[in-house]
């Protein structure tokens, strides 16, 4: 609720808002005029208010109209923003639009008037009532030196970027605030909710298609699947192209009108297969192998059913500026309703156990990475994001580059997964992704053994048949189940035979990972920290039952064991329908397996973790902006661990002494 809302459009809105600007920007040495009176509107014709200087003109365009009327304005707002650039074309003017809220069609209305215009000035940004009083406040009572008017229109040179209320505050708060960690926490936690409703709308949305996709028996079973991710992805890729200014997006109506007849497709209505065909081809994509001849839509697609049911309702949602994983909520919704409640779980790691584990790992700029089941990629895409944000000094891009092509392994054996994982790389800017569709039990012959720095996986937590694997692999896995015979005239040593058939897929990939990663990855850290780091979601009966006893002597016998968090078994209801048991296990590989671990373990328990199970917004208890977390508790666990070593020898009475004990992080959370 701002000061504005319940204010009379007629008398008062504008009259409070020419105040209010007044406020300031007269001591940024702006002029101010309201085009009412005291007690009326402005008159037809002209903006609400001006506020001008020497060199520049702004139009304040004041309503308190919402929805989808809101765009009517629109044809109004653009002739008196045109007829102030006539009347001062040595100035460069603006517009600021002023309502309740940006409904998206006043936005999407707003954002072709300004990628239409060339110029660096002629441009209409569109302010809620919320921002704009948070603005107003911080200018009225800053200083005129701080926040000079200079610094305020670099928010116009991001116009490309402003596709919603909220990120529109997140434009003003980068641009004039960043300082302002309040400020910072609050855009944080409306982000979060923000996010995750939109992504529950997404969802929505995304079934609908391919309700529709079934009933006109366009596609089935896995072709939906294919059609609906190819569908996002050309959505993707084209709003990812415009943002880099790299040309028109044609994936809203309009445009795809446009390009419905500039390809002679208005009678034929196959645009939608050119447009994808045109992108299939890009070089980028050929050299990566991200698609081939054989991927195509569906021959009954048509243009017609593309803008009704998928262009149009889709049009609200801008996936790429707002880091909504629509290629992911697409396999999601076909998956589930093909009944693949278990392996969607392994896929859909939710988002905040993905960041915990990513800022666990603690990664560094130059880390090999790799997620061996990689699913749609989002351990990878998150690794990415951490380790760009820490690149500095004067090889910067250099190190980006590299992150980008040559850091980041992924593999997933679903061709049709690992596809989606390479297309989510790509719209994350990595377009030539070392993303294959192979087991990742077997990198061993992609040249992977002790390579990795880091690993960050959620295995497949149902039982694979390792049989089927052959002598080779058996020999290399230590933690299948043998006998060893009594040994005899014949066989001095008894002979050791493999029991069973299957296993728990996660104990398996905890095998392989010991070979993936590397001995040493950074020699100069203590004993128990210089090997790679391995992250892994663990089904908890690996942790404790007699199954897999034998999985455990391994892991203790190989890794210094850092963490164990165990995770509520509702984390991934949200995405697999199903309750299940799984924890964290952080460890480091030993380079001499020999050696007995000194330090002691961090333990936890996530009761939360930031989702219930019908996708609400719920506590974090693994990572929240408070810092009253776990991993907070970790790194103060783990400062402690490093300040208790004389020389290479770790002080456990020391460490003892300085009184670490545990607890409930939030004692009043249910």
């Amino acid at each position: 609720m701002t000061k504005y809302d319940d204010l009379d459009p007629r008398t008062q809105l504008e009259q409070q808002i020419t105040k209010d600007l007044k406020d300031a920007f007269e001591k940024r040495g702006f002029q101010i005029r309201h085009n009412g009176t005291t007690t009326s509107q402005s008159t037809g014709g002209l903006p609400d208010i001006d506020l001008w200087n020497e060199q520049i003109h702004i139009n304040v365009e004041v309503t308190q109209t919402t929805k989808s009327s809101s765009d009517r304005e629109m044809l109004s707002i653009s002739d008196h923003l045109n007829k102030r650039k006539k009347e001062f074309s040595k100035k460069k003017c603006f517009t600021v639009y002023v309502s309740p809220s940006t409904h998206y069609r006043m936005i999407n209305a707003i954002h072709d008037y300004n990628t239409a215009r060339k110029t660096l000035d002629q441009k209409i940004i569109p302010i809620c009532f919320p921002t704009f009083e948070l603005i107003i406040q911080k200018l009225s009572t800053s200083h005129r030196d701080i926040y000079p008017i200079d610094q305020i229109l670099t928010v116009f040179d991001r116009y490309y970027e402003f596709v919603d209320d909220d990120k529109i505050l997140s434009i003003f708060f980068e641009q004039l605030f960043p300082n302002d960690f309040t400020l910072k926490k609050d855009i944080d936690d409306k982000e979060i909710l923000q996010h995750a409703k939109l992504e529950q709308d997404l969802f929505g949305e995304l079934e609908k298609i391919e309700d529709r996709l079934r009933e006109f028996g366009i596609a089935t079973g896995s072709e939906a699947i294919k059609n609906l991710i190819y569908l996002v992805f050309i959505k993707l890729f084209e709003e990812k192209k415009e943002s880099r200014r790299e040309g028109k997006n044609y994936f809203t109506v309009k445009t795809f009108n446009e390009f419905q007849q500039a390809h002679g497709q208005t009678k034929k209505k196959k645009a939608i297969h050119k447009l994808f065909e045109i992108i299939r081809n890009e070089e980028e994509f050929q050299k990566s192998e991200l698609f081939t001849k054989s991927d195509h839509l569906a021959e009954g697609l048509d243009d017609d059913f593309v803008i009704k049911n998928v262009i149009e309702p889709l049009e609200k949602y801008h996936f790429y500026l707002k880091k909504v994983d629509g290629l992911g909520a697409a396999y999601e919704v076909l998956a589930l309703r093909s009944s693949k409640d278990v392996k969607v779980g392994q896929f859909f790691t939710p988002k905040s156990v993905v960041q915990f584990m990513v800022k666990l790992a603690e990664l560094e700029t130059s880390d090999l990475v790799l997620d061996p089941a990689c699913g749609t990629g989002r351990f990878l895409i998150w690794a990415m994001d951490d380790m760009i944000h820490k690149v500095s000094g004067k090889d910067s891009d250099k190190t980006t580059e590299s992150i980008i092509r040559k850091q980041l392994f992924g593999t997933d054996n679903d061709p049709n997964v690992a596809k989606l994982a390479k297309m989510n790389m790509y719209i994350h800017d990595d377009g030539k992704s070392n993303i294959w569709s192979d087991d990742g039990l077997l990198l061993d012959k992609r040249g992977l053994d002790n390579k990795v720095d880091v690993i960050l996986t959620n295995p497949p937590l149902g039982k694979i048949n390792y049989r089927k694997y052959g002598e080779e692999f058996l020999k290399r896995i230590e933690v299948i189940p043998r006998t060893i015979e009594e040994p005899d005239e014949e066989n001095e040593n008894g002979e050791e035979t493999i029991t069973g058939n299957v296993m728990k897929g996660s104990a398996l990939f905890v095998n392989v990972c010991k070979y993936y990663l590397k001995d040493k990855r950074d020699s100069d850290a203590k004993p128990e920290w210089r090997g790679g780091k391995l992250l892994i979601i663990l089904d908890e009966g690996i942790l404790n039952t007699d199954d897999y006893k034998k999985t455990r002597q391994f892991i203790r016998q190989n890794f210094y064991i850092k963490a164990i968090i165990s995770l509520t078994n509702e984390t991934f209801i949200p995405v697999s329908k199903t309750p299940t048991k799984t924890s964290i296990l952080y460890a480091i590989k030993k380079d001499d397996s020999t050696a007995i671990q000194t330090e002691p373990i961090f333990y936890a328990h996530a009761a939360r973790v930031g989702m219930d199970t019908k996708k609400r917004i719920a506590p974090n208890h693994l990572m929240n902006a408070e810092g009253k977390d776990i991993l907070s508790e970790y790194q103060s666990f783990k400062s402690k661990i490093l300040s208790c070593y004389n020389g290479l020898q770790f002080n456990r009475k020391r460490f003892e002494s300085l009184g670490f004990t545990g607890g409930l992080i939030e004692k009043n959370q249910n």
